[in-house]
């Protein structure tokens, strides 16, 4: 299997005909198509792999070189130069324009479009006192910066695609769990564990504080109650729901 990639600029081969996409397996592999600006979790923070297709008019081996920064493709690149500086000058004011300028954007956060998610981003930091948070609700992002606040949803798209790999639609998500303390609980699954080499999938802590549930970049369910199984299902089912993965938890 194999996924494609749209190149933002055509690559012209020696006989003249225009390359404007290409197969690879430098991703998940998962038959996805991937246009400039798409989150691809499966990468590491920075990333730039050779790779290669061929000209189907003249058969030509074509190399180009695939740079991918904090999750997101940045595009393909002829030398390996250009996508080092690429990398390099990524930054917010790229980010915001990649979605900017993309009419129907083919990937969402949570339930919200790229552009919206950043929106909700940039005005969430200018006002320092929100009336509502609405997605920031379910994360900390009163102590990060506005990239490290991408950096963590980006962990929890991992996660979440993980499970959606491992486990088909509509079955069950097996979990087991660890008492730590009488303020913290861990949660296990052997199969994602392995698929994302983590040894906790979650940390359900219990807190004093009044307010909705959410969830950190370090995939911590905060609890407003009292520390039990029942609670570890609940807290488990309403992340699954918000990520949209139709699944039902049970314990081992």
């Amino acid at each position: 299997m194999f996924d494609t990639i749209i190149f933002e600029k055509p690559i012209v081969c020696e006989c003249g005909h225009k390359i404007e996409s290409s197969q690879t397996k430098a991703f998940d592999s998962v038959m996805e198509t991937y246009r400039v600006g798409d989150l691809v979790s499966s990468t590491p923070i920075l990333s730039l792999e050779k790779d290669w297709t061929y000209c189907e008019i003249c058969d030509a081996h074509i190399e180009f070189y695939i740079a991918c920064s904090y999750g997101i493709y940045l595009g393909v690149f002829e030398r390996y130069r250009e996508g080092k500086e690429a990398i390099e000058n990524f930054g917010m004011e790229q980010l915001l324009k990649f979605y900017v300028k993309r009419e129907k954007p083919s990937k969402r956060l949570f339930h919200h479009t790229p552009i919206g998610f950043m929106k909700k981003l940039v005005s969430f930091y200018e006002n320092p006192k929100p009336k509502k948070k609405e997605i920031f609700a379910i994360y900390d992002f009163t102590k990060e910066t506005p990239m490290e606040a991408i950096k963590n949803y980006l962990k929890e798209d991992e996660l979440a695609r993980a499970i959606k790999s491992v486990y088909n639609e509509h079955s069950i998500l097996d979990i087991s769990y660890k008492i730590v303390d009488e303020e913290l609980i861990e949660v296990y699954n052997k199969k994602i564990q392995k698929h994302l080499k983590r040894d906790v999938l979650f940390r359900l802590v219990a807190s004093k504080e009044r307010g909705e549930s959410r969830l950190s970049g370090d995939n911590v369910l905060t609890s407003y109650q009292a520390l039990d199984e029942e609670e570890l299902l609940s807290k488990v089912q309403e992340w699954l729901d918000e990520h949209q993965i139709w699944l039902n938890v049970e314990l081992t």
